[in-house]
């Protein structure tokens, strides 16, 4: 297949997963904003609006990194430079993807989930939800995927999925891995923590906002709201702060 330039209008491309636009470039971590990236391909990164628009998720492994960014296929590249559109069978958006257990997982509305070993043949699973999925992880040996009205799902291949309880209703934006415990966020102020994706506890944010993404570096968790303005830290996922 012919490769071309990655072109996502509206998107903002990472580095990899991590915490939302105004976090990342208040933390100096933001690969690119309205410019070439990488040997001079082109990539399309206008705002679309006063949130940031929409983020650019990527996962790498077995020599190929893969990228999602609200379509329903996926772009993968090896040297970061070259990108090629590769369908997936699935017609919903995806949102997020991951990397464990040598597969990649993609994750979006309606429960969508398609897995691929190599990046670039892809088949659609079954994710046990008919919720939309906005986010995905991979720790401590297995895949975590969180969404809409606190759906939490889990594996340890990427293909075989359970069902787990969250214990809320609050819709789950987006999910982190570090220190040993997976941190999901979302609405209302959201922060759910646990150790092995299964049992999960509500930890105070000190906040009310939508909190749309979370990462962990250098020790820390930070999560954000969609524009920035709000940017909590946290070294164990307990204790929140905010910058």
């Amino acid at each position: 297949m012919k490769s071309t330039p990655f072109k996502a209008t509206g998107c903002f491309f990472l580095t990899d997963q991590g915490p939302g636009l105004g976090a990342l470039l208040m933390a100096g971590l933001l690969l690119a904003a309205g410019r070439s990236v990488g040997g001079g391909v082109p990539v399309e990164l206008q705002a679309t609006n006063s949130a940031g628009g929409a983020v650019a998720r990527k996962a790498a492994g077995n020599g190929i990194t893969v990228a999602v960014c609200l379509r329903p296929y996926v772009w993968t590249s090896r040297d970061g430079e070259c990108w090629v559109e590769r369908q997936t069978g699935n017609v919903s958006l995806l949102h997020d993807v991951a990397f464990g257990s040598g597969t990649f997982v993609a994750v979006g509305n309606e429960g969508a989930l398609v897995t691929s070993r190599d990046g670039v043949s892809w088949k659609p699973g079954y994710s046990r939800t008919d919720e939309r999925l906005r986010g995905i992880v991979f720790g401590s040996e297995k895949f975590v995927a969180v969404g809409y009205a606190g759906s939490v799902i889990t594996s340890k291949d990427g293909v075989r999925w359970t069902a787990q309880k969250s214990g809320t209703e609050e819709c789950l934006h987006a999910i982190a891995f570090g220190h040993g415990t997976f941190v999901a966020v979302g609405r209302n102020g959201v922060i759910l923590i646990s150790r092995d994706g299964k049992k999960w506890s509500r930890e105070p944010s000190g906040v009310s906002v939508r909190l749309e993404s979370i990462g962990y570096r250098e020790g820390k968790f930070i999560a954000s709201d969609a524009a920035g303005s709000t940017v909590l830290v946290s070294a164990d996922g307990r204790k929140w702060a905010a910058r």
